[in-house]
């Protein structure tokens, strides 16, 4: 039997019990967080199904990549009668995360390439931080004016050995276009 079989034979017994969701998450919600499997929104926040859309990125790190997927995202909200104000974005890095360990290696470049950034810039953004991390990726959208500027931003960091998320910083509106 292989992980395929089980993970097949896991959703039939799922699917005797299934309900269907709507297509908008139910909270509003929308995280990004890494796709480290100790890092499940689901169980690290207690979120039932559907309650909100999960960006998984490398280091849970806000890249152009992740921001055209949230403008996706809010597009096809707006689409489907979601106010475009009414999404909550929670960016979620954590400790302990493997991602930091490719700064001193052959794949810094890579790893520069995967998040959109060049390798000489990779020490001002805080990957080896998580706690920095999440102001440099709040600063970044809210410096990136495609982004709404009532998009409300939380900030967490998940503790991979306590179990604990901190809140680092709350934005909401994300910025002020009236300044």
């Amino acid at each position: 039997m292989t992980v395929v079989d089980t993970l097949v034979g896991r959703n039939e017994r799922r699917a005797a019990h299934h309900t269907e969701l709507g297509a908008l998450p139910t909270l509003g919600l929308c995280i990004v967080t890494c796709p480290d499997p100790r890092v499940d929104p689901v169980h690290v926040l207690g979120l039932e199904p559907g309650d909100a859309a999960v960006v998984r990125a490398a280091a849970g790190r806000v890249s152009p990549v992740v921001v055209n997927q949230l403008l996706l995202l809010q597009a096809a909200g707006t689409a489907a009668g979601q106010p475009a104000s009414g999404l909550e974005l929670i960016l979620m890095t954590h400790t302990d995360c493997g991602v930091a360990g490719l700064l001193e290696s052959p794949y810094r470049a890579a790893l520069a390439a995967l998040l959109g950034y060049h390798p000489d810039d990779l020490d001002a953004k805080a990957i080896d931080d998580p706690h920095r991390a999440i102001r440099v990726d709040l600063d970044a959208l809210t410096d990136d004016h495609r982004v709404p500027s009532t998009l409300s931003v939380t900030g967490l960091v998940y503790d991979v050995h306590t179990g604990r998320v901190q809140l680092i910083e709350r934005r909401s509106p994300l910025r002020n276009d009236h300044d």
